[in-house]
């Protein structure tokens, strides 16, 4: 079964159907100008035409009035337009949340360590990075789209339904209905002068016109219809023109292609047409303005029909001062004059404005009023600004500000993601110290609340993130690295030097957290270096390769010496045995003790 109406608030046709129509109804229906619309499960019409109505006539037998209204439809539409938003938020987030899994082994701004053994992972992992980090903004952007569209949508179906625009579609319907009276009288005349006999028209000196004179005068004046002139049912014989195509009558005529009486048996049947379909088009604007005067009369009509405007009144309208009035300086039949000025020193000059185009009116009692009460800031003869008191923010929502705070981070996403979310940096024997030991080394340094601590080859930070508290400083070579860690950790203080050139710069410490570099035994260099700036009482924790070397140097110095389980280092990228050693520097030093036993 299908079922036809028409809607005179979007001047719309649809069909509505049980089942799905055939083929050849479907290409009747694309011919005839309508478009299926999937989310709604109709067949629609961009606009009415007495083509369009006949069709669906002589489809459904008669057409219905749509029971839905534009904001209904408008507020449909919009909540499709918030699932899709939710959707794509939706996906955002899920996009945005693989990423921080992956960059739970590379966060965020750290570097690709080159010719470090996680280069190929690490380059890997940031172009999924990168790529994950592109969907979740593209997902966040089209969640925004829709959400814009929605709220678009319930606006423009508002706006239609305001008083002033409904106004001016009135004003537009009634000149579209002027035009097709126009075109009917027109029609009208064409069918009188061919129904009269000669002597209705006579030339300027008196003299009677002949029928062809008579026929050519019509045609000349009126009749610009253009026909086709086939030599199968116009023959004409040389020199006439052999021209078969489309002309008008009266170069027909001129030519001696057809004969007077074959003119009027082409253009009354033409007009007779033309009348009837501009009969059609003036009753659907007739039906349609009243629609639109009885919906602007149930609203109260316009502004100017509310509050008629009186001159020492003032108005709002696009051509009053930003965010102020407009002195009236007259009222015509359906239009008030205002002045303008161009704001470069020139005279002021007038602006006539239609009444559907006002959006505010005051009285003159009004302006008097307002300005007793020092309400008016005045612009001169052109109006004023009105203050009615101080403006008021609403405060957000709970799920506004939810929204915003999604809104930022992803706006911060999408920063990241145009500074290039992974850095590339070299540092060749960077061996991060696993988590898993950074928090043995922690938990072996025991420390306290308000000490000092120092970790002189930061790397990448792995040891910084296991301590607690306390007041670090973090020595880094690579100033790639520096630069993140300072990033990273703001309450720190990273120094970008080699730790072997820090002397008394740095200070004295309670604690002392290291990995330093293995290769060439150089770790043996850097604890021994570090131990001069461990206070009294203080302790240092590293790990050292767990070498003759180091068990000949570094061993006697140790007050615990560790060895750590083999390939500990597998997942830093190195093999080598590794140990980990306390030493902790006496509060009193010995020589001190011997001195004060002598004395």
């Amino acid at each position: 079964m299908m079922t036809a109406t028409y809607s005179p608030e979007d001047n719309k046709l649809r069909l509505y159907s049980d089942t799905r129509l055939d083929a050849d109804t479907c290409a009747e229906l694309k011919a005839a100008g309508f478009k299926w619309a999937p989310k709604q499960d109709l067949w629609v019409a961009p606009m009415w035409t007495p083509a369009r109505e006949d069709f669906l006539l002589t489809l459904c037998g008669e057409i219905g009035d749509e029971d839905t209204s534009l904001v209904d439809r408008a507020e449909a539409r919009a909540e499709r337009f918030d699932t899709y938003s939710d959707k794509r938020a939706a996906d955002a987030v899920q996009a945005r949340d693989a990423v921080s899994r992956i960059a739970d082994g590379i966060p965020l701004g750290q570097p690709i360590l080159v010719g470090h053994h996680s280069e190929k992972r690490a380059r890997k992992d940031a172009k999924r990075i990168e790529n994950g980090m592109r969907r979740a903004v593209s997902m966040w952007e089209t969640s925004q789209y829709w959400k814009d569209r929605a709220a678009g949508a319930l606006q423009h179906a508002k706006y239609l339904e305001r008083p002033d625009v409904r106004a001016r579609r009135i004003k537009k319907l009634e000149a579209e209905k002027r035009k097709q009276e126009r075109d009917k009288k027109q029609s009208e005349t064409v069918m009188k002068l061919w129904a009269n006999d000669a002597a209705a028209i006579k030339r300027k000196d008196g003299v009677e016109m002949t029928f062809l004179d008579r026929a050519l005068h019509i045609t000349n004046l009126y009749d610009h219809t253009h026909f086709c002139f086939p030599l199968s049912e116009y023959p004409r014989e040389l020199p006439a023109s052999q021209y078969e195509g489309s002309m008008s009558l009266y170069s027909a005529l001129d030519d001696d292609i057809i004969t007077p009486q074959q003119a009027a048996a082409l253009s009354v049947p033409a007009h007779e047409r033309a009348i009837a379909h501009c009969d059609r088009w003036i009753a659907h604007y007739a039906n349609r303005i009243a629609y639109e005067q009885a919906m602007l009369a149930e609203d109260g009509g316009t502004v100017a029909d509310q509050n008629a405007p009186r001159v020492g009144g003032a108005v709002q309208c696009w051509a009053s001062p930003r965010g102020g009035w407009s002195y009236i300086q007259k009222v015509n039949k359906v239009t008030v004059t205002v002045l303008d000025n161009w704001g470069n020193g020139g005279r002021d000059f007038k602006r006539t404005i239609p009444f559907d185009k006002l959006a505010r009116i005051m009285s003159p009692e009004d302006v008097q009023a307002a300005r007793e009460a020092g309400q008016l800031s005045e612009l001169g003869e052109i109006g004023f600004l009105l203050h009615d008191g101080p403006k008021t923010h609403p405060v957000a929502t709970e799920a506004a500000a939810k929204d915003q705070g999604t809104e930022t981070e992803f706006e911060a996403l999408k920063e990241t993601l145009k500074a290039g979310p992974v850095a590339v940096v070299a540092v060749p024997q960077l061996f991060p110290t696993p988590r898993d030991i950074a928090a043995q080394l922690v938990a072996a340094a025991g420390i306290e609340e308000g000490q000092t601590i120092l970790e002189p080859s930061a790397g990448t930070g792995n040891l910084l993130d296991a301590v607690p508290h306390g007041k670090i400083t973090a020595v880094e070579i690579n100033a790639g690295l520096a630069a993140r860690l300072r990033e990273a950790y703001p309450t720190a203080t990273v120094k970008q030097a080699d730790f072997l050139t820090c002397n008394g710069d740095l200070g004295k410490f309670d604690r002392i957290l290291m990995n330093p570099p293995f290769e060439n035994a150089v770790d043996i260099k850097h604890i021994k270096h570090a131990l001069g700036m461990l206070k009294p009482g203080g302790m240092l924790v590293a790990l050292c390769a767990n070498g003759p070397r180091q068990n000949e140097q570094l061993r006697p110095l140790a007050t615990t010496w560790d060895v750590l389980p083999e390939n500990s280092f597998q997942a830093a990228g190195t093999s080598v045995n590794v140990a980990m050693l306390t030493i902790r520097r006496p509060l009193v030093s010995v020589r001190a003790i011997v001195q004060a036993t002598l004395f």
